[in-house]
């Protein structure tokens, strides 16, 4: 039995507006990221710990280097 999982992948397809191609193309670029599934994989990682760990009624805050608030934001925008 192969372990390669390159064979366990599978082709799915995806119709994004133009908006949304836009900001993917531009967070392949931010991130420099190879593919556009690459971005894809990295947003699906990050969406699946944010709805396993934060509860929706967190506050999710972020600091600049120095511990300044930049934004505080209800963890409910994003579940």
């Amino acid at each position: 039995m192969s372990t390669n999982p390159e064979q366990s992948k599978q082709r799915i397809q995806f119709d994004f507006t133009p908006d949304s191609l836009r900001r993917l193309e531009e967070l392949k670029r931010r991130t420099d990221a190879i593919t556009k599934a690459e971005v894809v994989r990295n947003a699906l990682k990050l969406y699946e710990w944010l709805v396993t760990e934060v509860d929706p009624d967190y506050i999710i805050e972020i600091k600049d280097k120095e511990g300044n608030t930049l934004y505080k934001i209800p963890a409910r925008a994003f579940l």
